[in-house]
């Protein structure tokens, strides 16, 4: 479910929680977080090709070893959950991940 900027997405487990949705090259404040990319797909349709998380999302993570397969994606939204705990963004991603199996994922 989308509105406005804000997408609801749904771990395997059940878990709902709540992304802020901002364009691909939108920089953040140093605040750990979990992250998704993703490209819109239509009205508030979007496909995802990756989750993950940082400590400190201002150093731009998800401009890593992946950044070929975010382009070849297309990818050009990235989703933000604020979570200042290590433990709980590992959780939030693995069930993320376990829900939606991105393609950047797993190479």
């Amino acid at each position: 479910m989308v509105h406005a900027n804000v997408t609801t997405l749904t771990g395997r487990s059940g878990a709902q929680f709540q992304f802020m949705i901002h364009p691909r090259q939108q920089r953040f404040v140093a605040r750990g977080g979990v992250f998704v990319l993703g490209r819109a797909e239509g009205a508030d349709r979007y496909a995802f090709c990756y989750v993950g998380e940082a400590a400190d999302l201002s150093i731009r993570p998800f401009v890593n070893d992946k950044e070929a397969c975010f382009n070849a994606f297309r990818a050009d939204h990235v989703f933000m959950l604020d979570e200042q705990s290590a433990a709980r963004r590992a959780e939030i991603v693995a069930d993320l991940i376990a829900a939606y199996a991105p393609s950047c994922n797993t190479i």
